[in-house]
């Protein structure tokens, strides 16, 4: 005889009902999870459905900070050594150039005050990074044109590794600017007009990323 199952109460997981009366109505996995992690979870899905997730909060524009690179006249930017070690752009312009002529993919940048920036890009968006070990900045460039609606599956982009471009972790959807805003905000930094775009820039924390999947945050 078929047993009908039933949905664990804090995910789409279909359960025997065995399972959800030994574990108080949730999976195994869930059962199994720490309750202030699940409940971070629940926050995050929340948000999503919610559409609180598609525009910074209050608190996260709170975060807003410039990089004292970005200002320093003595900063200068070059292509990431490891990245670029088979490709043809030994220059910032070069990295420019490089990646204006390709559909989707990356570009980064290293300076010599230990910052990295990062631009992942399609035919349609485009999203800005920086990082900083000595500092420990993580940003995402926010300007007005960002996504405030969920990006989809097959526009959505990923932030890679900057030295071998491996995919990690995808961004969240207002991350996402249209590709020719990004272009601009990149391209200004890395050849030292940082003051020369015509949108707003913020730089806000990028925060936790990890709840993002592919076409859904």
């Amino acid at each position: 005889m078929t047993v009908e199952r039933v949905k664990c109460v804090e995910c789409d997981h279909m359960i025997l009902p065995q399972t959800a009366a030994a574990n108080g109505g949730l999976c195994t996995p869930c059962a199994k999870t720490p309750e202030w992690l699940r409940g971070a979870r629940m926050e995050y899905e929340s948000k999503l459905s919610s559409g609180e997730l598609f525009t910074p909060s209050q608190e996260q524009r709170g975060t807003a900070k410039r990089p004292t690179e970005f200002a320093d006249p003595a900063a200068s930017w070059s292509p990431e050594p490891e990245f670029y070690k088979d490709r043809e752009a030994r220059s910032p312009q070069e990295v420019i150039d490089l990646a204006a002529t390709q559909p989707q993919g990356h570009a980064f940048l290293v300076s010599n005050r230990g910052g990295r920036l990062s631009l992942a890009f399609n035919e349609t968006f485009g999203v800005c990074e920086y990082q900083s070990d000595e500092t420990g900045d993580n940003l995402y460039a926010y300007t007005p044109a960002n996504m405030t609606e969920q990006v989809t599956a097959d526009r959505h982009l990923v932030q890679a590794c900057s030295c071998c471009g491996v995919g990690l972790l995808w961004y969240p959807s207002r991350f996402h600017m249209p590709r020719q805003a990004a272009f601009a905000i990149f391209s200004a930094l890395a050849l030292g007009f940082a003051g020369a775009t015509a949108v707003p820039v913020e730089w806000l924390d990028c925060g936790d990323m990890s709840y993002t999947t592919r076409g859904r945050g």
